[in-house]
């Protein structure tokens, strides 16, 4: 039977409007598809809130390798040292949402900063976002060995003896390795001298030389030069003694129970980045620090991978800031910020 053709006009018409809905269709959902597929087309910058040389740079310039590798464009590493992490927080703070700024850090800038300063120019929870969580690592009591101490309680011996005459160093006002001294005072009832750096790395040269005497520093940096017999360790900060160096006691074992100090690592990001791209970026994250070759490398410089999501550092912040938070209140521990 033959078809008015009034009635085929119409027919053409709904198909036209049909096949032309569906190529809108098409083109609005392939557009993040195709965003998300071409995402980076340029390097991505890494913030570093801490000097080059310290164990922060030290992870940062591993990962940020890797990273470019998976990504297929350069990861450049920005040391932004200074005020406890702060700058480099306020600048990832300011940065776009195009996933192209990103910092290394989290234990300073998401739990110590929040407990210690009142004010900040940056917001935890407004300004940064979690990609994943990247490791641990204790600190390490070094001394210069011109120091007459040879364990922890030699050093709370001649510390109660002479208070406030020891110097000690740290990588910045509030940061683990003060805020860590600040507890063993605390406990220990030790009063000593703090000397602010840039970064840890900073302090050692100084340590070495006699113008400090005592720093809680990062095992990686610290080992190398133990071995060399350049400084003296007395003891490590973490729960239990570390594989690179099992003769080193623990704080903890030595009189001090509770006693557990450790930084962490994570990959963060400015917040409102694309989730597309924030997934990405923990996919690639994830294959860095499931390499074995890279694991094995930083264990025996005492650094503890331990791959977790975005929801495991957010956990992880809630957790630090009500333990923290309590040694902190029960320390009286206080940060000058003109010091």
């Amino acid at each position: 039977m033959n078809m008015p053709l009034q009635a085929v006009a119409k027919c053409a018409t709904a198909a036209m409007l049909v096949l032309s809905c569906a190529a809108v269709s098409s083109a609005v959902l392939s557009t993040p598809v195709h965003a998300q597929a071409t995402w980076p087309v340029k390097p991505v910058r890494l913030l570093v809130p801490f000097s080059a040389g310290g164990v922060t740079d030290l992870l940062a310039r591993s990962v940020a390798q890797r990273m470019g590798e998976g990504l297929g464009q350069s990861v450049v590493v920005d040391n932004r040292p200074g005020a406890n992490t702060i700058i480099a927080y306020e600048i990832l703070g300011r940065a776009g949402t195009d996933g192209y700024t990103l910092m290394l850090e989290g234990f300073n800038g998401l739990v110590l900063n929040p407990l210690l300063y009142p004010k900040l120019p940056y917001s935890p929870d407004r300004d940064i976002t979690p990609v994943g969580l990247i490791g641990f690592s204790p600190v390490m009591v070094v001394v210069n060995p011109q120091l007459p101490v040879k364990s922890i309680r030699e050093l709370v011996d001649y510390a109660r003896a002479n208070p406030g005459k020891l110097n000690f160093g740290s990588s910045g006002i509030g940061g683990v390795v003060h805020i860590s001294t600040e507890w063993f005072m605390s406990l220990t009832g030790t009063r000593m001298t703090h000397v602010p750096y840039k970064g840890g790395a900073s302090a050692l040269p100084d340590l070495m030389a006699g113008q400090l005497q005592v720093l809680f520093n990062p095992p990686i940096t610290a080992i190398p030069l133990v071995k060399a017999g350049k400084l003296r360790a007395l003891a490590v900060s973490s729960s239990k003694r570390l594989s690179a160096m099992p003769d080193i006691p623990t704080v903890a074992e030595l009189g001090y129970p509770g006693y557990d100090a450790a930084t962490w690592f994570s990959l963060l990001a400015r917040r409102g980045s694309p989730q597309p791209i924030v997934d990405r970026l923990a996919a690639e994250l994830k294959k860095v620090v499931d390499t074995p070759a890279l694991r094995e490398q930083f264990a025996a410089q005492a650094i503890e991978f331990q791959w977790g999501d975005s929801a495991a550092v957010a956990a992880l912040v809630r957790k630090d800031l009500a333990r923290w938070g309590e040694v902190i209140r029960k320390g009286n521990i206080k940060v000058d910020p003109l010091q």
